[in-house]
């Protein structure tokens, strides 16, 4: 990725994280107004702004790890083939001291696992990422299912269906915790 690029990403990012909160602000101040449904459609709202800035700090997070880790591992293979080099440069020209080569390579192999660590936790975030994403979807299908039941004009049935959904939404959360 460019230069331009990486910071094109990261702008985004940073912007998406900022308009995210702006929103949740926004959406708390009118959920506190509402009446009736429109408290349904605010906490949609809300928890969706919520979740979208969740996702962009971890979206930002997931880059700059990426990016450190690429740098890292680069680091570690550009001090490997150091290493090497001196191994073999020290082995034609009938030295017998390869201390500095053995001793770079171990650098070298040092810096590779430890980017292999910055790896494993950047995909760690890409994990947690996915479930952000999960909950907010989930978020929008009950927020929907409530916005749903509320167009029912009959009072009567209206109610039934919302303590029908309510009920579920409960048997559910009692199977995921």
């Amino acid at each position: 990725m460019a230069e331009s690029e990486r910071l094109s990403a990261t702008k985004f990012f940073v912007g998406e994280l900022g308009r995210a909160q702006s929103d949740k602000k926004s959406f708390t101040e009118k959920l506190e107004a509402a009446q009736g449904d429109d408290i349904f459609k605010y906490m949609l709202l809300l928890n969706t702004s919520a979740l979208e800035a969740y996702i962009a700090q971890t979206r930002l997070q997931a880059e700059q790890s990426f990016r450190l880790s690429k740098i890292v591992a680069l680091v570690g293979f550009g001090i490997l083939v150091v290493g090497i080099i001196l191994g073999i440069y020290s082995s034609l020209s009938d030295r017998t001291c390869l201390d500095a080569a053995y001793l770079t390579s171990v650098a070298g192999i040092l810096t590779e696992f430890i980017s292999g660590v910055f790896f494993y936790l950047y995909n760690r975030t890409l994990q947690q990422l996915n479930l952000f994403h999960d909950k907010m979807l989930s978020s929008e299908h009950v927020a929907m299912s409530f916005i749903a039941s509320s167009l029912i004009t009959d009072e009567i049935k209206c109610d039934e269906c919302k303590t029908e959904l309510s009920k579920i939404l409960m048997s559910t959360l009692g199977k995921s915790v």
